[in-house]
């Protein structure tokens, strides 16, 4: 299957990462996930569109993850591009211009955590990492361990649940993003064609800075004020209503997603603000 492929392929290059005379050492680190240690369950934040929200449920569900050498977006070095022998592991695909890269660690797992929480949630496999300054990490939204990543069914990425208040009015809001062939059309806007499930399931080019060290740990954190800054929470008023009222995000290839399971969509992607990937020493 394609999912295996692609893991054996990140994994061999590891091996090479390892061999190829950088006198880089390979070992197995813990690897944990949380949401954003200021993001509490009830506790309200405004959005861009000036909405408070309160938030009663944020499960998120990612993996795996992808530690690179090649620098974040905007950067001379990623502008000139890096190449290695492996590069097609962590290649661009035309999608952000990074470049080509170098993998220097991974977590082939997949874990779902409490975004309204800062407990630290491990993944099931530890992530296997060299000593080598990591600048970059790609994340993805895949479908379980075992299935092909170009699976049109998927897990929710990201399940919500809460109140937006603007202007004297109240709004409840419920529903799931699920990456999928139901929620994106075969080409968006400004694109010059379709995109893979694969490929729009991957966040690349999160900026990180840090060296992997035996006996520490990788910490990945998701910031829920960020995936819904854009929400325009007025949108779903003409969206079908469960039986306590609360509007339901409409997530459909056929009828368009609502504006705020795009929104959503394009928080949960974006490389800057909402995810933090770090390391965190013994």
């Amino acid at each position: 299957m394609i999912g295996r492929r692609m893991l054996l392929a990140g994994m061999l290059g590891l091996v090479s990462a390892c061999a190829g005379g950088t006198g880089a050492r390979k070992f197995d680190v813990d690897a944990f996930a949380s949401g954003h240690p200021d993001v509490a369950k009830g506790r309200p934040f405004v959005n861009d569109k000036g909405y408070v929200v309160r938030l009663d449920r944020a499960t998120v569900t990612v993996g795996p993850v992808y530690l690179n050498v090649v620098a974040p977006r905007g950067s001379s070095t990623a502008a000139r591009g890096l190449r290695f022998p492996f590069e097609g592991v962590a290649h661009a695909h035309g999608e952000d211009h990074l470049g080509s890269g170098r993998i220097v660690g991974e977590v082939l797992g997949q874990v779902t955590f409490d975004a309204l929480s800062d407990a630290h949630v491990p993944f099931p496999r530890r992530a296997t990492v060299t000593n080598e300054p990591v600048r970059t990490v790609d994340i993805w939204l895949y479908p379980p361990p075992g299935d092909d990543p170009e699976t049109k069914k998927a897990r929710a990425s990201l399940d919500v649940e809460g109140t937006a208040e603007r202007g004297g009015a109240s709004l409840r809001f419920r529903g799931s993003l699920a990456i999928d062939d139901a929620f994106l059309p075969d080409a968006e806007p400004g694109t010059r064609g379709a995109r893979t499930l694969s490929e729009i399931r991957r966040i690349r080019g999160i900026a990180a800075s840090f060296t992997p060290e035996e006996g520490g740990a990788l910490e990945v954190l998701f910031d829920v004020r960020e995936a819904l800054r854009g929400c325009d929470f007025g949108a779903l008023d003409a969206n079908p209503k469960d039986a306590d009222g609360a509007a339901r995000l409409v997530q459909s290839k056929a009828t368009g997603n609502d504006q705020v399971v795009t929104s959503l969509f394009q928080g949960l992607k974006s490389a800057t603000g909402t995810w933090t990937v770090r390391f965190v020493s013994p």
